[in-house]
């Protein structure tokens, strides 16, 4: 008789009518991967003959799979995390921060045809300032000299080397970006967390970075338009671009301060002995309260923005912590920030292409500036529009990603038997005893 193996169904990675693939189903696709190597691993040391060394040489070329697969556009982590779905939750973040910079950068490279005219430098040859110039050494195990740019964190290679020089230098890392996560301010302390927290944090700076080029290219484009006949007066009524998240960022920075200090102060007196309950707890929650509820206009709360539902999270996601959560929000704030920003980007942008549209032919001809910002904005509103949708961007890059279930399951040997449950090894979240509930589950 064959040696039973249990492995978690795997939620497709599919496509949804409008060509978008949610970071829900992301993170849930890559989570289940790792699931089937770790509870695959679990059971591998109960089979102690020969079949059980090959199920464990199959697990080796499975991880190898995934990694060949993700490294495509992933970085691996800076240190080995215990746990497999959290290196996977980090990839995940990673991987859908390059995808929004897929669009960026097409967007970029657009307005970089025009860029001498509207007098904006190219943000791509700026020195990227939270990292010094390091030594690194190359494959020829000669040391070299490394000052990176803006342009290498969108090449594989060049995200490599800028992780190795925040490696060599991770002081100067948290000196510009101040406090990270997990640094033990709210009550855990991992390095290995805060490194990669640190990652995300450069990803995301690059993403306003260029998002703030952009918005500096409209107010370009709005000001040399201006001088134009006919169109100049009615392009001065769009007024400025200026960023509408602001606000709501300085409020959150505000408030989430004010929290920090509250929950600091909370476990020291703990410490000290001034209290006998920490409240860091509790004060983390009622700020992760706050955050869910803060009213965006035009869009809800900002739990409706980022599809936060409590009782599907509770059923579904793996969070061990009130703090792990909070990140979780904190980054979802981020990129909720960056989607309401590009709405409005491109809000502005259609508003002068439908004013140069409807302009007098000979605008165009005596003024070939404007026929090139027109050709410019055609391209930007065609990406601002999403008529290339993820799915198409994922055929592109990365047309592997969507079979990586079947491909590892394919590398069990003959001699195993595998049945597939919905949770695997796991048992039923709908059925934990309360003891067994996750912390987040009283959220």
């Amino acid at each position: 008789m064959r040696p039973i193996v249990y492995v978690p169904e795997v939620p497709n990675l599919e496509c949804g009518p409008n060509g978008q693939i949610s970071f829900r189903q992301m993170e849930d696709y890559f989570v289940g991967i790792a699931k089937i190597i770790s509870q695959l691993k679990l059971q591998a040391k109960f089979i102690q003959d020969e079949c059980g060394k090959e199920l464990i040489e199959a697990i080796r070329d499975m991880e190898k799979l995934v990694d060949d697969i993700t490294g495509i556009l992933m970085t691996d982590v800076f240190k080995k995390i215990k746990s497999k779905e959290q290196e996977m939750k980090y990839k995940v973040r990673e991987f859908l921060k390059e995808i929004d910079v897929w669009f960026q950068k097409r967007i970029v490279d657009a307005l970089l045809k025009i860029v001498d005219i509207l007098g904006i430098p190219n943000p791509l040859t700026t020195p990227i300032p939270f990292i010094t110039a390091v030594t690194l050494v190359d494959e020829a195990g000669n040391p070299v000299r490394y000052q990176p740019v803006i342009k290498d964190l969108f090449t594989k290679e060049g995200k490599v080397k800028i992780k190795a020089a925040i490696a060599e230098d991770i002081e100067s890392v948290r000196k510009f970006f101040g406090d990270g996560k997990y640094d033990g301010t709210l009550g855990i302390k991992s390095p290995e967390h805060e490194a990669e927290e640190f990652w995300q944090k450069a990803l995301a700076w690059m993403k306003e970075l260029l998002s703030d080029f952009i918005a500096a290219c409209i107010n370009a484009m709005i000001k040399l338009l201006t001088k134009i006949p006919i169109i100049g007066p009615i392009i001065e009524r769009i007024g400025t671009f200026i960023d509408p998240t602001k606000p709501i960022k300085a409020q959150l920075k505000l408030v989430y301060e004010d929290f920090k200090k509250r929950i600091k102060k909370a476990k020291e007196d703990v410490l000290s002995g001034k209290a006998a309950e920490d409240l860091g707890e509790k004060l983390l929650q009622e700020l992760i309260d706050f955050v869910l509820n803060l009213p965006i206009p035009l869009f809800g709360t900002l739990g409706n923005l980022i599809g936060f539902d409590n009782e599907e999270r509770k059923k579904k996601e793996t969070i061990h912590s009130k703090e792990e959560l909070w990140h979780r929000i904190e980054d979802a704030f981020e990129e909720a920030m960056e989607k309401i920003k590009k709405f409005f980007q491109g809000d502005f942008i259609a508003k002068i292409y439908d004013i140069i549209l409807k302009a007098p032919g000979w605008i165009l001809q005596q003024f070939p500036i404007v026929k090139k910002i027109l050709d410019t904005i055609e391209l930007i509103i065609k990406i601002f529009r999403g008529d290339v949708s993820i799915c198409q961007v994922l055929n592109i890059i990365l047309k592997p990603i969507f079979g990586i279930p079947e491909a590892i399951l394919k590398l069990i040997p003959d001699c195993i038997e595998v049945r597939r449950t919905k949770y695997g090894l796991e048992p039923n979240p709908d059925n934990l005893p309360k003891w067994a509930q996750p912390a987040s589950a009283t959220v």
